[in-house]
């Protein structure tokens, strides 16, 4: 077994952490006793709160003695390879100073301050996870055996990430501050407001921010769709309308539990939903992944050059890679390789050369998606397969003519 040297850093950490821990046994002694009368004197905090000194102090004490701990692991190379570990180091943290309002809180009011705490974390567990519920409850209208139009379909899509209600806030927020200005502005000529240094920052700093944000939030509010990339900036909402017109959903199932219950992905004839974004399997002809430890970036290729991005809420280890792999294919349409990486002005100049008699993205991509494109992708693949594969295309059609 290897033998791990102590350094002097590695022990100051642990000594660190050891009278960190002491000071919370004796805020934890304090408190409870009623003992030390300064310990329970109320320190506000930023001016609008505060806390009795042996919460503050435990709370403080218990954050530092978990970052010199951690930090005297990660010296002795003890946690490596365990990343289990890190989530303990700072739940652990968490579930203490939550322990110490807890017992503040029934050291004064006694079990209603207890009740008040659990409200306030479950309404707090209720922001976190209701969203969540409603995306899903959302998603599966699509499965829904009434008939309806495009329009409605892209209405229930639209509101899997609520992109209606964002609008609305958006707009709101933004008009909040033109009624600042226009506010500071009457209340400046009338007088009723003496226009002082610290105000004049403020109206200038609140106009600058309406005027650097305008075209953002033009540009946010006026896009029809912002579940649909790409082509949700291309299209106009009619077209898209009519592009969904017909199209008939069904949900993909998934082996790995956790995708299934955290993961939905619907499928159509020439869509498909992953995440609540919508994907055109016909331009689909690319897909990349950047895996992050807690989410992971899809990428899709179009042919016209264009790449569409959705980031999924979850991490894909092995076993999930190789679920939705197989979805991803399904969207691009076929599992041999090619050779796409930094193709992505070739791909451009190619689309172009299909629709020479239109001027327009907007009209190429209209023509190409009212219309059977299989040719069309199948110039895409021989023209982009690897060396390798090219070969035994010709081989193999060599070998079928003879």
């Amino acid at each position: 077994m290897e033998k791990r040297k102590l350094s002097g850093k590695t022990i100051l950490k642990l000594t660190v952490a050891l009278i960190a821990l002491s000071y919370l046994g004796f805020c934890l002694y304090a408190g409870i006793t009623g003992k030390f009368p300064a310990m329970h004197k109320v320190e506000h905090i930023m001016r609008f709160s505060g806390l009795k000194n042996w919460v503050s102090g435990g709370m403080s004490a218990t954050m530092i003695a978990a970052l010199c701990i951690a930090s005297a692991l990660n010296d002795l190379n003890i946690r490596k390879g365990k990343k289990k570990s890190d989530l303990l180091f700072f739940i652990i943290p968490i579930l203490v100073i939550i322990f110490l309002l807890l017992l503040e809180s029934y050291l004064d009011i006694g079990l209603i301050g207890i009740a008040l705490y659990a409200g306030i974390a479950a309404f707090l567990f209720g922001i976190a996870n209701i969203p969540v519920m409603l995306n899903q409850w959302v998603s599966r209208q699509l499965l829904s055996d009434k008939p309806m139009s495009g329009k409605q379909k892209l209405s229930v899509i639209e509101w899997i990430h609520f992109y209606p209600l964002k609008k609305l806030l958006v707009f709101g927020l933004w008009s909040f501050g033109i009624v600042i200005i226009l506010r500071g502005i009457w209340v400046t000529i009338t007088g009723k407001i003496e226009l002082d240094g610290e105000y004049l920052l403020f109206f200038f700093v609140t106009g600058v921010l309406v005027a650097v944000f305008f075209k953002k939030v033009k540009r946010y509010i006026c896009t029809p769709y912002h579940s649909i990339p790409v082509l949700g900036q291309i299209l106009e909402k009619n077209q898209l309308q009519m592009l969904m017109d017909g199209e008939c959903f069904e949900q993909i199932g998934f082996e790995d539990t956790f995708m299934k219950q955290n993961l939905d992905v619907y499928r159509s004839e020439n869509w498909m939903l992953i995440g609540g974004k919508l994907f055109s399997k016909k331009l689909a002809f690319g897909v990349t992944m950047d895996r992050g430890q807690h989410d992971t970036l899809l990428k899709v290729l179009y042919l016209d050059g264009t790449t569409a991005k959705v980031k999924v809420g979850l991490y894909i280890d092995d076993s999930r890679y190789r679920d939705l792999t197989s979805v991803l294919k399904e969207l691009i349409g076929y599992e041999e390789p090619l050779k796409l990486h930094g193709k992505e002005k070739e791909l451009a100049q190619k689309f172009v050369s299909f629709f020479p008699e239109q001027n327009s993205d907007q009209e190429r991509i209209t023509a190409f998606l009212s219309r059977d494109v299989t040719e069309i992708r199948q110039d895409y693949i021989r023209t982009f397969s690897l060396p390798d594969n090219r070969r035994k295309k010709q081989s193999a059609r060599g070998r079928k003519n003879s």
